[in-house]
């Protein structure tokens, strides 16, 4: 019986050691990595995991770039294009500089100042604005057609962003202050009218490039500006559009895109733009494409082809990296 007992205790002895040696190493690991982190000179997200070493990322968007810019010569297209891996930043464009008319694309500033405002405490999802008579246009969406007299802050962002209502950007610019407007345009190097009450505040009104537009989408998906929990809002509802991209894109069921579409065609103008994040897998690729003169059946099909070869390039390379992965 004293034999057995000096066993067990003996046992117990082993594995109270073998727990304090795992501890131990968990502890001189995790302090090693701390150390690497604060002194490292790799990035970041290796230290803290987020990205695996031999990650094979895609840099190279030349071959991508030869074909967008093959269709759209042997079209004869008014497009600028920009692409951007957001995982390590490398890009490619095709005259991403040129300025067009914005459309609805200036909805997204203003989307981003309300949600700015309820961090603040100056509101909340649930703060009632009125609708004013002065507001309603059947311009873009169907809110003019409300017998509402008031809305919650929450249902107008939803009508802006799903539906890009015209009526809610009425309404919700009437809460958003004209010094902050101007400096979160100069943040991210926009110079547009948004339609501020009449005041013509833009040196260059009509003109916004994809390269721009693409700042304000990464600032969104960093969460540079906004809190995290209110950048997902914002890119959730993005992702809820009630413009079907994916479908006029061709993209398989599996992949989320959060997007905003703008389009104008009223006189003589005749723009088409959408600009937003593809998700495919643990892949994050931004995108902006921009269109003049054409119309829109041609416009809408033309974004579809150009982000339908942004999708396969990206997918047909992962599966050419990871098949050289296996080798290493």
């Amino acid at each position: 019986m004293i034999i057995k007992l000096k066993w067990v205790v003996i046992a117990e002895a082993i594995a109270i050691l073998i727990l304090a040696a795992v501890l131990i190493n968990s502890y001189l690991a995790e302090s090693k990595s701390d150390k690497l982190r604060n002194s490292g000179f790799l990035s970041q997200r290796i230290y803290a995991g987020l990205l695996e070493p031999k990650s094979f990322l895609i840099t190279n968007f030349m071959p991508l770039k030869e074909n967008i810019h093959n269709y759209i010569d042997k079209n004869n297209l008014n497009v600028s294009v920009y692409v951007e891996n957001l995982r390590n930043g490398a890009f490619m464009g095709i005259d991403e500089k040129n300025g067009f008319f914005p459309a609805s694309l200036n909805k997204l500033p203003v989307a981003i100042l309300i949600m700015k405002k309820i961090e603040q405490g100056d509101m909340s999802l649930d703060t009632m604005l009125e609708i004013k008579d002065i507001d309603k246009t059947d311009s873009s969406g169907e809110l003019y057609k409300t017998k509402e007299k008031k809305l919650p802050v929450g249902i107008l962002l939803e009508k802006l962003l799903k539906d890009s209502d015209n009526t809610a950007l009425r309404v919700l610019l009437r809460s958003v202050d004209l010094e902050d407007l101007q400096l979160i345009l100069d943040y991210y190097g926009i110079d547009i009218n948004v339609d501020y009450q009449g005041v013509q505040r833009a040196k260059n009104p009509d003109l916004i490039t994809p390269k721009a537009m693409s700042n304000l989408i990464s600032s969104l998906y960093f969460s540079t500006v906004l809190d995290a929990e209110s950048s997902e809002y914002l890119l959730k509802l993005l992702s809820e559009s009630n413009f079907n991209i994916k479908e006029i894109a061709n993209l398989p069921d599996g992949v989320k895109v959060a997007h905003k579409f703008g389009d104008n065609y009223y006189g003589n103008n005749r723009f088409f733009h959408d600009c937003g994040i593809m998700y495919i897998g643990e892949t994050r690729v931004l995108y902006c494409i921009m269109t003049k003169n054409l119309d829109e059946g041609a416009a809408e099909e033309t974004v579809g082809v150009i982000l339908n070869q942004i999708y396969n390039y990206i997918t047909s390379t992962k599966s050419k990296l990871e098949k050289y992965q296996k080798k290493t």
